[in-house]
């Protein structure tokens, strides 16, 4: 049995139900959406012969659409919607099943749908507050952006918002990611204090570590174009290259196109210097499982959090970010904490850095 402040809670409408069969709640951070999926088992009797509903699920009538709230060892952990029920019975048992994401989902997998689908001269800032205007979310920015305007900038007939945003985001070093209460997260370069400290031995429950330089290249290259004009046309404005060096072992070069026009070259380098560092952010990534939920004894882990891992057996002692944060509960494992721990710059972090 989970001790008294790991429980997980769903809130429906002023109803709330805790006597969960398993409990899965994953913040990403460098994604769309929260994700969650809950699981009941009957514990009543199975069969009500009168014909009247089963015990339990006369219980638990959450259903998709409705709006909800989940707390985990008390705090507050995600505000979204349930948006799938499964339930399977027979004569001997019978569950339910819950699953449903956070509130950012619904705008994440609309079309963009603005009265001109102009964004011409806008920052990808006023781009994502123009995009979700329509919606009940909120724009949260992490660190330093790159606000220079895109010069020329459209979206394709029914592109996703987020896929639109997703795009844009890129030749700007932009991350795009959400968080648990609604919010999507614009992240930019910044520096965050580690909060936690993961040693081998000691409060590292289990570990898998890769390390690898399969992502990554000796020369990252953007190719682009810009609008022509009377001083910039024919082939520097239709044949426009950047290029950055990497550190891949093996000689190799990659060549990316640049996704939609550029005013410089200056944007053309930043975009090919972006590549590089997402491609070299990937040699490490660590999956670190914790008991419980609470990572000192009063606050639930999250994902963006950076910590300190030392693990001689994954030959690591490094900052790394967390980018997935997977709370878990049930009989067999009991209640624990999975995160998916990456290079710190993968996600615009750097130690170094200062917003001056």
């Amino acid at each position: 049995m989970p001790k008294p402040q790991e429980v997980a809670v769903l809130e429906v409408n002023g109803l709330k139900f805790e006597d969960w069969e398993s409990v899965w709640v994953q913040e990403r951070w460098a994604d769309s959406f929260t994700y969650f999926r809950f699981t009941a088992a009957e514990r009543d009797p199975i069969i009500n012969r009168r014909g009247g509903p089963f015990p339990l699920i006369s219980k638990l009538q959450f259903k998709p659409g409705d709006r909800c709230t989940i707390t985990l060892a008390g705090q507050l952990a995600v505000t979204g919607f349930i948006e799938t029920r499964q339930v399977a019975y027979d004569a001997f048992q019978h569950g339910v099943m819950l699953i449903g994401k956070s509130d950012t989902a619904g705008p994440a997998k609309s079309s963009v749908d603005t009265k001109t689908g102009n964004f011409d001269k806008k920052n990808i800032l006023q781009v994502a507050q123009e995009v979700l205007s329509d919606y009940p979310v909120g724009i949260k920015v992490i660190g330093a952006l790159d606000l220079t305007p895109f010069d020329k900038l459209q979206n394709e007939k029914g592109e996703l918002i987020w896929d639109f945003l997703e795009r844009i985001a890129r030749p700007r070093g932009v991350v795009m990611g959400s968080d648990s209460h609604g919010n999507f997260l614009l992240i930019g370069e910044h520096a965050f204090p580690v909060i936690a400290q993961l040693v081998e031995g000691q409060n590292i429950k289990s570990c898998q570590c890769i390390i690898t330089e399969e992502h990554t290249y000796s020369e990252y290259r953007v190719d682009g174009q810009a609008p022509a004009s009377d001083d910039n046309s024919g082939t520097a404005a239709s044949e426009m290259k950047a290029k950055v060096g990497g550190t891949s072992p093996v000689f190799s070069k990659l060549i990316t196109a640049a996704e939609q026009p550029v005013k410089t070259i200056a944007e053309l380098q930043a975009r090919a210097k972006n590549e590089s560092i997402w491609h070299e952010g990937t040699k490490i990534q660590a999956t670190i499982v914790v008991q419980g939920w609470l990572r000192d004894g009063s606050a639930l882990w999250h994902a963006g959090e950076e910590v300190s891992v030392y693990s001689p057996m994954a030959m690591l002692n490094n900052t790394l970010k967390i980018q997935n944060c997977t709370f878990t509960q049930d009989n067999s494992s009991g209640t624990i904490t999975t995160l998916d721990l990456v290079s710190p710059n993968l996600l615009r972090s750097r130690s170094d850095f200062n917003p001056g």
